[in-house]
């Protein structure tokens, strides 16, 4: 899986959990100590979460790591 491709599913995953939990962008920015700009770009697949990030995002949907990402079989 290239990045370009792990990038497009994450930012279609925190889509998914925002609906589903009808959680605003602004209250996962409050949630993970990140901006709104910049859960924005994630959402838009503009930016790359770092691994912070994306502890801090899965902790504010109270789920795993691996709920959130999709590792696939290979990162190159």
């Amino acid at each position: 899986m290239s990045e370009l491709e792990w990038l497009d599913i994450f930012g279609d995953n925190l889509v998914s959990l925002l609906q589903e939990t009808r959680m605003s962008q602004r209250e996962l920015a409050d949630a993970t100590g990140l901006s709104e700009a910049t859960i924005s770009y994630y959402i838009h697949k503009r930016k790359i979460p770092s691994l912070k990030a994306i502890i801090n995002i899965a902790y504010a949907f109270s789920i795993t790591v691996d709920e959130l990402i999709d590792f696939g079989d290979m990162i190159r």
